[in-house]
Order: C-alpha cells, then structure tokens, then sequence
C-alpha cells in the first residue's frame, strides 16, 4: 500500500489557487513544496498526482500547472474563472484566456444564478474607489457579476473598441462617463453608445490577504 497523504486535496488545491491569485501563475514544484511545508518533491509530486487523476489539474511536458475547473467537492464552494488582467488605467486590449479556476464561498459570490469572473487589476486609476470597504488597488482581484446592463455610480468593467478597463459608470444627459477615482490625474472617458458593459464589481480579494481563509474546511 502506498502511503497515506499527510494534506488533503482540497488543502493542496486551495494553496495552488492562492498562489495562483497572488502572483498570477501557479506555483513551482519547489514553491508549493515550502508553500506545503513538507520535506521533499516526491512529496509534492505524489499530490499533484492525485489532483491531475481527479482532473483537477493538468501538467505540460516542462512541467508548469494549470487549475481545470475544480471537480465537485463537499465544500460549498463554486468555481470561478480567473480570465487574465485588466488596468484600471490605460486602455490595453483584453485578454480572456482563463488563467485556472478558483474556489470560492457561495456566500461570497452571490445567487447560485450569477455568472462571475475574476480579473487582476493593473494600475491607480481606482486606488480611491471603494467596493464594501475595501479600496481597489494595483495587484487586487476583483469579482465580477457578468451583466450588460448597470447603474449610474456602479463600478464596472467596460468594453471600448476591443478594449477594457475598470472605471466608475456615471450617467449625464445624453452621454455616460467611465470615470477614474484616483489620487493621481487621469482624463474621464465620455462615452454614448460605443461601449459595452461586461459586467459590475462586486468584490474585492486584497493583494496578500490569505485567499485559503476563504475556502471553507
């Protein structure tokens, strides 16, 4: 008989996906081996063993991860797709190529009917926009309800000309501005018809904070 894992799958999982939230890739075999605090890569690698034969995960020929969309589990969670970055600052185009999935609390992300993503955020444009109580800074996640439609005063990921950002949506007569909420100086995008809405900022998962504290036991 083999040898009985010390650590649970699930707990493997949750420090795969932390780091995957943290430093936007998964971890090396030597980095989730001090991550897991456990004496060697065989070890390391007997997990991840389990995790890919459960698909879970899948390794290439050099040997990098990448999180499958999670399998169901006793824990009431739901997987949510990490889809890349976007600034909160200067337009760039998006890229909607999933990252992996990340386990999250259903009372964090809302009605079972919701469709949600997740996406990183790159610069200060919204360093004074607050989501809850949290500030949206360089290096945070954001959880994202997908809808095509929002509020004035909501804060939103908003497609331009195949290009995205993160921006408070403001309605004036006629017109919308996608407004920036920032200590730094950055001009207001006016806008009519020649945008799109992907969806509202619900959440904030803090750059540093233990992404595992949210994953129940």
């Amino acid at each position: 008989m083999g040898r009985r894992p010390l650590l649970s799958d699930d707990r493997v999982l949750a420090a795969i996906q932390a780091w995957l939230a943290e430093h936007g890739q998964t971890p090396s075999i030597e980095q989730l081996r001090r991550v897991l605090k456990v004496g060697s890569t065989r070890t390391v690698f007997r997990y991840l063993q389990r995790l890919e034969d459960a698909g879970a995960v899948e390794r290439n020929n050099a040997g990098s991860l990448r999180l499958r969309k999670p399998v169901a589990t006793s824990v009431r969670t739901r997987p949510v797709p990490l889809v890349g970055e976007v600034p909160a600052g200067p337009l760039m185009v998006a890229e909607e190529n999933i990252e992996g999935w990340l386990r999250l609390p259903e009372s964090l992300i809302g009605s079972g009917s919701d469709k949600t993503f997740l996406l990183r955020i790159r610069g200060r444009s919204m360093n004074r926009a607050r989501v809850g109580r949290d500030l949206i800074e360089n290096g945070d996640l954001v959880l994202v309800r997908q809808q095509a439609t929002a509020n004035h005063g909501d804060i939103v990921v908003a497609l331009i000309d195949g290009e995205a950002t993160v921006k408070k949506l403001v309605k004036h007569d006629g017109y919308w501005i996608l407004q920036a909420q920032s200590t730094e100086h950055y001009k207001p995008i006016v806008v009519e018809r020649d945008f799109r809405v992907l969806g509202v900022v619900t959440k904030i998962l803090k750059k540093g904070s233990e992404i595992t504290n949210l994953i129940e036991e």
